[in-house]
């Protein structure tokens, strides 16, 4: 979220090279930073050129997450300014296909050169995944220190999405409210001093005709509200990642209904380095006044792998898209699984013991872990994000004893 509204800014895009280190730690840990030159220009306005270096961290568990991001910014006449934040999320465990998750979030958000707002807020979710579809509802309560009164207040939003293997297809709603308020003077009568002195007390005489007048601010119970809607495709594979987003605004009171697009690339020049390309046309902010604004940038990701795409919208859970052995050494098996954008993978066999085991990131969208399998006939299941066990894909499933399924594979000499 905070990097599209960054994009606000971003104008014509030159590639600039840094020399950077990513950090890992564990398999949930990941580090990146971006570098970028961007330009925009917002209706009526000459381009803005923009050089941005963006660092951030993800914490990824089964159960929560950590999310924090910067972005620097320098002008081409030599402003300096920035913003980003910090979020962290708990998801439930899973029951009957729902789940639960729950967002806190603050950051700093720039709107233009000149004008930023900060905000903070929370957003719950409830979910529903039935194989490798579902939706979700969710409100969003947020604050910041910039409100006018076009301000949304509460939202509501709801949403579906649909995977095909590394493809997942989402449209969502939000709809939102806000209240105008007016400022009313009131000029009740009130006696002021300001006649003349009675002789035999000396104090002034009271003279109703006077009257202070008193500032009051009520609601006009004008109601304005709007709604948005976005279908979106997050695609990777291999090298590449991608995501496109058509936008619009509907339903709307004082404010544009109107249309918006975006879209996002990245290719893996090698396991650490990417080149990282974006475009479109960011919505205009009637409680800011804030124009729509096309965008282009270009520029360096230094990072693993792992984070060659944004993170998919919350509410969505992936599925497993391939699942494959490979034969390593001395009576090993490596066995490597695909899941579009997950925070953990973890695998539970009669090779375990049934203890999850936790994989490991192995490129984008890739999860691998090196066991002992010994030759003959397994069983195993799989678990992404904290999720419901499942029998990884491809393989044939069985009921286990536990009133669930489980895959069968064949491990040969």
């Amino acid at each position: 979220m905070t990097n599209a509204l960054f994009s606000h800014f971003a104008r014509r895009s030159l590639i600039v090279v840094i020399v950077a280190a990513p950090s890992r730690l564990g398999a949930q840990f990941v580090s990146a930073i971006d570098v970028s030159s961007r330009s925009a220009r917002s209706v009526g306005a000459p381009w803005l050129n923009q050089l941005a270096i963006a660092p951030a961290a993800r914490f990824d568990a089964a159960r929560f997450s950590l999310d924090g991001r910067w972005t620097a910014l320098r002008t081409e006449h030599g402003r300096l300014d920035g913003g980003g934040g910090a979020s962290a999320s708990y998801y439930s465990p899973t029951y009957g296909g729902l789940q639960l998750s729950v967002d806190g979030f603050a950051e700093r958000v720039l709107l233009s050169e000149t004008f930023a707002v900060s905000r903070a807020g929370a957003d719950a979710r409830l979910s529903y995944r039935r194989g490798a579809r579902g939706a979700w509802l969710g409100r969003e309560m947020v604050a910041d220190n910039k409100a006018t009164s076009l301000s949304a207040v509460p939202r509501m939003s709801g949403g579906a999405w649909q995977q095909l293997r590394s493809a997942v297809f989402t449209v969502s709603l939000s709809s939102f409210s806000s209240r105008e308020t007016e400022s009313v003077t009131r000029a009740p009568v009130v006696p002021k001093a300001s006649g003349p002195f009675f002789p035999d007390t000396g104090i002034r005489q009271e003279n109703p005709v006077d009257t202070m007048p008193r500032p009051d601010s009520t609601r006009d119970g004008r109601n304005r509200s709007w709604n948005d809607a976005e279908l979106a495709v997050h695609w990777g594979r291999g090298r590449l990642a991608f995501r496109g987003v058509i936008g619009t605004r509907f339903f709307a009171e004082q404010q544009p209904n109107e249309l918006w697009a975006e879209a996002q690339g990245a290719y893996s020049l090698s396991p650490s380095l990417a080149l990282i390309a974006s475009t479109g046309v960011h919505p205009s902010s009637a409680a800011y006044g804030i124009s729509r604004a096309r965008y282009v940038e270009l520029g360096v990701r230094v990072a693993p792998s792992a984070l060659l795409r944004p993170r998919l919208p919350r509410g969505v859970r992936p599925t497993a898209a391939a699942f494959e052995v490979r034969e390593a050494t001395d009576g090993r098996r490596t066995l490597r699984i695909r899941v579009p954008n997950a925070r953990t993978v973890e695998l539970s066999g009669d090779f375990t013991a049934w203890k999850p085991v936790t994989l490991t990131r192995a490129g984008a969208d890739q999860w691998e872990a090196t066991l002992p399998i010994a030759p003959g006939i397994h069983r195993l299941a799989i678990r992404v994000d904290g999720d419901a066990w499942t029998p990884p894909p491809g393989v044939s499933a069985v009921p286990d004893e536990f009133q669930g399924t489980v895959g069968v594979i064949i491990v040969r000499d």
